[in-house]
């Protein structure tokens, strides 16, 4: 692909368009919003898009005192649809990310010059039997612990992707072929020749009352990997699972999720498991309506490097500022966590969420990793003498003015335990920010 650059001109233009258009809402098969500028056209025609500045400043990077970083990042999407009957669409979305002070380290995964994020073509009828979508768009699996749309990174994951969704009443399978887009900041983002996810995924909310049971199978593949003894090759990595969430009128709601995962990463094979518990309960009648909870995460971790089984969860492109924690210092790989929290609603603009973790190894044995499956703090050979990772503590505040425009920020703290005081500077780890979103 060539890496011609848009001119100057041109993303001008971007930013002018973002102050005039509306954005869409979320989905799990994303397709704007009718908003303020939809309202004076057809229905079979859409046109919306956001735009989004968010300032971060983190202290403690790699729990090193001296590691701190601050940037202002900011996300403008224009979006239509064509919807010419309930039989057929066609959906496109375009994506701006840049950041001001990012250095080399963030600007992957935070700057990509305007190009195509989601465009596909469905045909079918998503409320009949069946509907088949071609193209590149956004996945949500599994609550976003097995695939999720990381709203809250600059750039988010799409795939190219083929999908066919059966569905009747309550209940729905979608099957699909689908290949990881990477971001390129000098060239149109595509997609790497077979580093691919496919799988079957089902959501069953007939067969008891206010419950879903979801079933699910998936395969990734990836090429040119190194094993843990050294040896070249491709990976085929297999997850079988299922979740069931369950919401009660009596406002107790639970989720539970459970897979295993089994194929080859070179010329290791991989044995690995995940599991995550939730219960929670909201106060139907009291004025905030606050809901508590309790979550209980396992990712198995490596056991034994250099034996040949690959015991660590294999992560994808799981939602990890929603799941596990605001700091950004912890992902679904080798951990044993719980986390605990209430949110609530001062007044009908305001959301209130107050999380915490307490966070250890699965696997003395095995690394500390960051929510992209990516080492944080390396394995300590022999075992680390404690799994004691630390404690977190999240406050997150957001305020909509109207369905145009909303503010908010948030701070997080992690406390390094006993495994960081042996690996690392152990200094606390911080994240805070603010954003202002505009939705005209």
């Amino acid at each position: 692909m060539s890496s011609t650059r848009y001119p100057i001109s041109v993303r001008a233009l971007w930013l002018v368009l973002a102050l005039l258009l509306p954005a869409p809402v979320a989905a799990e098969d994303w397709k704007p919003a009718r908003g303020v500028l939809s309202r004076d056209l057809p229905e079979w025609f859409t046109l919306g898009s956001e735009l989004r500045f968010r300032w971060e400043d983190r202290r403690g990077l790699r729990f090193d005192p001296n590691d701190n970083d601050g940037y202002l990042v900011s996300r403008f999407r224009i979006n239509f649809a064509i919807e010419p009957s309930r039989h057929f669409g066609v959906y496109f979305q375009g994506q701006d990310s840049r950041g001001v002070k990012l250095d080399t380290g963030r600007r992957n995964n935070q700057r990509d010059v305007f190009d195509i994020r989601q465009g596909y073509v469905r045909i079918g009828d998503e409320d009949g039997l069946w509907d088949l979508k071609a193209g590149r768009m956004r996945m949500v699996l599994g609550n976003e612990r097995l695939l999720g749309n990381r709203d809250w990174s600059n750039t988010t994951p799409t795939h190219d992707v083929v999908k066919l969704a059966l569905h009747k009443g309550k209940n729905r399978v979608d099957i699909f072929a689908s290949s990881n887009v990477i971001i390129d900041d000098h060239a149109f983002d595509k997609h790497v020749d077979g580093n691919n996810y496919h799988g079957v995924y089902g959501s069953l909310g007939s067969i008891f009352p206010h419950t879903k049971i979801e079933p699910y199978f998936t395969q990734r593949t990836f090429t040119r990997v190194t094993g843990e003894r050294g040896a070249a090759g491709d990976a085929d990595i297999y997850t079988a699972g299922a979740r069931a969430e369950a919401t009660m009128p009596s406002g107790w709601d639970f989720e539970a999720d459970y897979a295993r995962q089994f194929g080859s990463y070179g010329s290791d094979d991989v044995q690995a498991w995940v599991t995550t518990l939730v219960a929670g309960y909201t106060f139907q009648d009291a004025t905030w309506k606050p809901h508590t909870y309790v979550e209980f995460n396992h990712a198995s971790g490596d056991q034994n490097f250099g034996d040949g089984v690959r015991g660590a969860y294999d992560t994808y492109f799981h939602d990890f500022h929603r799941h596990h924690g605001i700091a950004d210092l912890l992902g679904r790989r080798n951990t044993r966590n719980v986390k605990s929290g209430v949110h609530f609603e001062p007044n009908s603009k305001t959301v209130v969420q107050l999380d915490h973790l307490l966070i250890w190894l699965a696997s003395r044995n095995d690394a500390h990793y960051r929510h992209t499956g990516a080492v944080l703090v390396p394995r300590v050979p022999g075992g680390a003498a404690s799994s004691y990772v630390g404690n977190e503590v999240d406050v997150q505040v957001v305020y909509t003015f109207s369905p145009e425009y909303s503010v908010g920020g948030g701070y997080a703290r992690l406390f390094p335990g006993a495994f960081l005081a042996e690996t690392t500077p152990a200094s606390d780890s911080s994240l805070g920010y603010v954003f202002i979103e505009f939705t005209l």
